[in-house]
């Protein structure tokens, strides 16, 4: 039964190292947030028209409101094409990062950014980590495990990188509309890159999906 115990072992790691980070982050970037305010300045800086919107349009590909109906019709043309496990997967990722994401805001508790007018409304909720963030990088390696069976190199190559294009570019337009600190973007995306990771290998070792 001990040794039983041990194959979960990498899994339980694997979150404990998303927390640790998390808190590390966190810790390292406390007011005065001085490269935090850097960061924001530089992408005040480049404001403009054109960016204002493209970054206000893009930045909705990290929502809820878009990730879960997208999430939902993956999941259901995998299911019909007798790919439940992987559907398990991507819809998991989706709906625990979710979860986890907003567990940690109320945890944090940190205050949005004040320090230059925010592009569009500013969200009620906490800063830290960035659940935008969290989501699309859930989402785009939930996505890029699943695209690894395709067999024409091309186009598993292009939508691998479409879909990590996307995660970066929704990353930065939270630093643009001036509504997230960097560090709460960084927190985000090791925390959905790690809780995917660790999803995965329980999946694994219980027998859900394979390598």
């Amino acid at each position: 039964m001990y040794f039983q115990g041990l194959k979960y072992l990498p899994t339980v790691v694997t979150f404990l190292v998303a927390i640790v980070l998390l808190v590390l982050i966190e810790r390292i970037s406390i007011p005065p947030y001085q490269w935090d305010r850097y960061l924001l300045s530089l992408a005040h800086g480049l404001r403009g028209f054109h960016l204002d919107r493209f970054f206000a349009l893009i930045t909705w590909a990290g929502s809820l409101f878009i990730l879960i109906p997208v999430t939902a019709l993956i999941c259901g043309f995998l299911v019909r094409n007798g790919r439940a496990a992987e559907a398990f997967l991507l819809g998991l990722s989706l709906v625990g990062i979710a979860l986890v994401s907003r567990l940690a805001k109320l945890w944090f508790s940190r205050p949005r950014p004040d320090l230059f007018p925010v592009i569009g409304e500013i969200p009620l909720d906490a800063s830290y980590p960035s659940a935008h963030t969290a989501q699309i990088v859930a989402f785009s390696m939930a996505v890029c495990w699943i695209l690894k069976t395709e067999k024409r190199c091309f186009t598993y190559y292009s939508l691998t990188g479409t879909t990590l294009l996307l995660a970066f570019l929704v990353a930065l337009s939270r630093i643009y509309l001036q509504v997230h600190f960097p560090s709460d973007i960084v927190g985000g995306a090791l925390l959905g890159l790690l809780w995917v990771l660790g999803l995965f290998k329980l999946l694994h070792t219980i027998g859900i999906i394979m390598r």
